[in-house]
């Protein structure tokens, strides 16, 4: 029995919709849900990414080889430190706000939204003054690799979630500046943009505790 790909004509992957068949968008609320699973299932793989880091810190700790795990020289900024996670903290709160606000359908979200951005850029620029001024680099012992290894894609990884929320502030942004003139849901921006938002956020706020304990390990312990 022939298939149904081998009846379409040549190049045909799906038999063609009649001509004046509209085809109706998919409800927001499936792509709503399906961000806020892809967000918890981003946790989960970020979880296990930076447990590598963990795992190597505290079995080289144990290990000590020729007693160079942590020379007397290799010691962080603990004032930069504290900037940092500090930053990292009220980020997250301000993303948090953003988030509450916008369920509350409150306008004033953009500016906590705006100010988690900044702060969150605020702390990887102090990480990087943390590199120039920390006199230490990768190769000065086991502890100075897990720290600059550690931190660097923490780094990456807090650009990666500004960049997601920056991309709703510019949407919102955008909207508010030019209101779209046709029908549906594009009428209502936020209600797009809350989904995603949501997403950002929790992300985001997973994301600073892992940069709380990324702080206590390579800071305190």
């Amino acid at each position: 029995m022939a298939s149904l790909s081998e009846n379409l004509p040549p190049g045909a992957i799906a038999p063609a919709e009649p001509a004046g068949v509209t085809i109706a968008p998919e409800r927001h609320e499936i792509s709503a849900r399906a961000l806020s699973v892809a967000s918890r299932l981003l946790c989960g793989a970020t979880t296990f990414f930076f447990a590598a880091f963990a795992f190597a810190y505290f079995y080289l700790r144990s290990l000590d080889q020729a007693h160079m795990w942590h020379p007397a020289h290799v010691n962080p900024s603990q004032g930069l430190g504290g900037a940092f996670v500090a930053c990292v903290l009220l980020s997250a709160l301000s993303a948090v706000v953003a988030g509450r606000r916008m369920g509350a359908s409150s306008a004033s979200w953009l500016t906590w939204g705006i100010a988690s951005v900044v702060l969150g850029l605020a702390a990887v620029a102090v990480q990087c003054i943390e590199y120039t001024v920390q006199g230490f680099g990768p190769t000065n012992g086991a502890y100075a690799s897990v720290f600059c290894a550690w931190s660097a894609f923490y780094l990456i990884a807090i650009l990666a979630a500004m960049y997601w929320l920056e991309t709703q502030l510019a949407t919102e942004i955008r909207a508010r500046r030019s209101p779209s003139a046709t029908h549906g849901d594009v009428l209502e921006a936020d209600r797009l943009i809350a989904p995603a938002l949501d997403a950002a956020v929790f992300y985001w706020s997973f994301l600073a505790v892992i940069g709380v304990a990324t702080y206590v390990v390579l800071y305190l312990v």
